[in-house]
């Protein structure tokens, strides 16, 4: 029984050190790998310039920092550009149609990037401007790196949806990182990937929403 006492005051020791010091002490369990509630938050909805529609996040941020944000570097930056704080789902109103969409049924994956197709940045001339007709989204919807954050580290789904977030439709899940994307004849969408130490090209029909085909990048075995 004497034996055990040092062993206690050791064990006591070593917990209060690494408390004092900020560190977790090998002897707790510790939370901070899982996912917690996130109370989620509407922000408010940015008129999308040239359409009748109007776009608006979902996202855990507890204030809307972004409500005088400009929508084009807004939706561009995508996830990157916030403070931190994950996207959930982005919501879509139609002044013509009276109507709310969803991009997402439900809140619980994180939108990691909304891209649109043309990109509908001003330009110096009225007539140059085309407005945004379709978005590509980048979804993280499992913890595939096992760290608590659903984030790029995971694997990821993209898929797309017209400017008004009618039938939005995910087409290409378990992608390690997208390399690049170019929009042609306002309808193709060609899409650069990587995925399970291969590289691929992805041409989308955007009106039918479906992948028409996929072909690998040869680049040689000793390129990933």
């Amino acid at each position: 029984m004497q034996r055990c006492v040092p062993l206690f005051l050791a064990i006591v020791s070593l917990l209060f050190a690494g408390i004092a010091c900020g560190r977790p002490s090998p002897f707790l369990n510790s939370n901070a790998t899982t996912p917690q509630p996130v109370e989620k938050h509407l922000s408010a909805f940015r008129p999308i310039q040239g359409t009748d529609y109007m776009i608006a996040d979902i996202s855990g941020n507890p204030d809307d920092e972004r409500a005088d944000a400009s929508p084009f570097s807004w939706v561009e930056r995508g996830y990157s550009g916030y403070s931190g704080y994950e996207i959930y789902n982005y919501v879509f109103f139609g002044s013509e149609t009276e109507t709310f969409n969803r991009l997402l049924p439900s809140n619980e994956h994180v939108v990691l990037q909304i891209v649109g197709f043309p990109s509908g940045a001003p330009t110096d001339k009225p007539e140059d401007f085309e407005p945004i007709q379709w978005w590509l989204f980048v979804l993280a919807k499992s913890d595939t790196d096992k760290n608590g954050i659903l984030n790029y580290q995971d694997k990821l789904t993209i898929g797309v949806t017209d400017v008004g977030g009618n039938s939005p439709t995910e087409l290409i899940p378990d992608i390690d990182s997208v390399l690049g994307h170019t929009l042609k004849d306002n309808n193709i969408l060609f899409v650069i990937y990587h995925s399970l130490d291969k590289n691929y090209v992805a041409k989308i029909d955007l009106p039918g929403r479906q992948v028409l085909s996929t072909n690998e990048i040869e680049l040689g075995d000793d390129v990933k």
